[in-house]
């Protein structure tokens, strides 16, 4: 073999070793970006909350890690916090997801580290990514039930279905809807974050199907029927909101427009988003994402899932009603009680910035909206139409 034929043969070899095809071998592969990372597989506990805690470091401008309780076998439950000022309090709407409630239905575990991933890469070059950060306070759930996760169990440790561990009004018979101290831990530490701090809306994410489901959950009766809430109207929207967007959902045979009433499904008691509606006037539906737990692919839930959950978020925060109640003069912020036509729900103003945000459903007819500051005796009507704009009204009241 002459000197020029070894050298050719030498750099054929080397070139394809360096193209892995010398035997089957890849050479050299690129590291997964972070958000390939979370769309690769599922994680464990451990390897969920590590990856929350390095997101919240490495996001660090406009991410913020809480740890609002412990679960029965003491795992953390954390949620991140996404914000262009993240952990503090401002003139903003809140918002959370939630996922993995019944520890066999992990598929919104990745999907809110996805969109936590997206959001830090995307901010402020995306006009979607820019618009949630910027305008809002949004918070991710990924695990309420990490025990059940690890057990490959529905009900958490205890074997207790966490969405039937809710203070229910038909349950409670008038009793209210305070805690009785007998709620698993994991329900407590989410009651107590409601009640923490004023959510606009949430979406609890689920499987088992595809659809939307909204208020009410129970019937008084026990029956399956259409049981609405005095804000069907935007309930709907809202579902619609995200089902239009899901392919899946919107094209459901089972589900028309996929979307449906709770009860009208199959009634159920104890439920979360009745609770956070009646005790907080949080508006919250619940999202089945996956027609067979636990077999969700990451990659296909974020791409069927990425419009939806950044368009819900946006219409059910900043689509609705806004605005705020300050004195005249001073200019000081007032605590005001704000109602919509017949509708018994009471969106309330902050005490520190005089803002309030409620969601309403678009409409060519004007809403009448009641402003009532209890403490100075003062009470006013207005009539506000909710453009179809996605951008909602906004209502800044002055009071002598």
């Amino acid at each position: 073999m002459g000197h020029t034929s070894g050298c050719a043969l030498l750099l054929c070899a080397l070139l394809l070793a360096c193209a892995g095809l010398s035997d089957g071998r890849q050479l050299y592969q690129a590291p997964l970006t972070p958000l390939q990372k979370v769309q690769a597989g599922y994680f464990n506990n451990t390897a969920l909350f590590a990856h929350m805690r390095e997101f919240a470091s490495r996001c660090s401008s406009i991410a913020r890690l809480t740890q609002i309780g412990k679960s029965v076998k003491g795992e953390p439950l954390l949620v991140l916090e996404l914000s262009n000022k993240p952990g503090q309090e401002e003139a903003k709407p809140n918002f959370i997801y939630i996922a993995n409630m019944h520890g066999t239905e992990p598929g919104g575990r990745q999907l809110l580290l996805t969109l936590a991933e997206w959001l830090c890469a995307s901010y402020p070059k995306d006009a979607t990514a820019q618009r949630i950060i910027d305008g809002m306070h949004l918070y991710l759930m990924p695990t309420m039930n990490p025990d059940g996760y690890t057990e490959d169990l529905y009900e958490n440790i205890n074997f207790v279905n966490l969405n039937r561990d809710f203070p229910d009004p038909v349950q409670r018979k008038g009793k209210g809807l305070t805690a009785s101290g007998k709620e698993q831990p994991e329900t407590t530490a989410v009651m107590n974050f409601f009640l923490s701090r004023p959510f606009t809306a949430a979406a609890n994410m689920h499987e088992g199907a595809f659809v939307a489901n909204y208020p009410y959950d129970g019937t008084p009766s026990g029956n399956t029927a259409y049981n609405p809430t005095p804000d069907d109207g935007t309930f709907r929207f809202l579902a619609r909101t995200y089902a239009s967007r899901h392919v899946m959902m919107a094209n459901s045979t089972e589900f028309p427009g996929g979307i449906t009433n709770g009860a009208a499904w199959y009634p159920i008691y104890g439920g979360m988003q009745d609770w956070t509606y009646l005790s907080t006037g949080t508006f919250q539906i619940t999202l089945e994402l996956w027609d067979i737990k636990g077999t969700a692919p990451p990659r296909t839930l974020w791409a069927q899932n990425r419009a939806p959950m950044t368009q819900y978020a946006l219409w059910s925060t900043l689509g609705g009603l806004r605005g705020s109640v300050r004195r005249r003069g001073t200019l000081a912020p007032l605590e005001a009680r704000i109602t919509v036509g017949a509708s018994s729900t009471v969106t309330r103003t902050t005490k520190r910035f005089g803002d309030f945000y409620r969601p309403l459903a678009p409409s060519n007819t004007p809403y009448l909206v009641r402003v009532a500051v209890p403490a100075l005796n003062w009470t006013q009507s207005f009539n506000v139409t909710v453009p179809y704009t996605g951008r909602g009204a906004l209502l800044n009241v002055i009071v002598p």
